[in-house]
């Protein structure tokens, strides 16, 4: 017992050594991304926007978690006015968050919410992954005038 222990130490050994004989087999490399790109540009907002599965990290908005609706629409409307349109998607879709934010009976809790107000900052939205920042700035005002009712 103790020489067939021995000699199998000794193969193990000798398998060590030679090259490439006691190597796992070589698994394919799992895709990494690094860092979140970031981008000042509005972006993965429809297919003329969309250049990337992962959407960059837009610029943020200097509000708090607190900030309101109209504060949200105040920077958007702001950075459209400058061309700043990264930071307009931003503060349009945290606005759109807190619009959603609310408090519902159970049995309409996946009816989507069509209030003018949403519907506003979406269209917003649509017209800034389009192109049209006029068209955005109008929707954003509008939903300005919704969310101060």
């Amino acid at each position: 017992m103790r020489r067939v222990l021995l000699l199998s130490c000794v193969f193990a050994g000798m398998a060590l050594a030679i090259p490439g004989m006691a190597q796992a087999p070589a698994t394919p490399a799992t895709p990494t991304y690094g860092p979140n790109p970031t981008s000042t540009k509005a972006s993965n907002l429809g297919p003329g926007t969309t250049t990337s599965p992962i959407a960059p990290q837009l610029p943020s908005t200097g509000l708090g978690p607190n900030a309101t609706v109209g504060q949200y629409l105040g920077v958007a409307r702001s950075a459209l006015t400058s061309g700043k349109t990264g930071l307009a998607q931003e503060a349009l879709e945290n606005a759109e968050t807190q619009a959603l934010t609310r408090s519902v009976p159970y049995t309409t809790g996946n009816t989507p919410d069509s209030s003018p107000l949403v519907r506003d900052i979406n269209s917003a939205l649509q017209a800034l992954g389009s192109g049209n920042l006029a068209l955005a700035g109008h929707y954003t005002d509008v939903a300005t005038q919704e969310a101060g009712k």
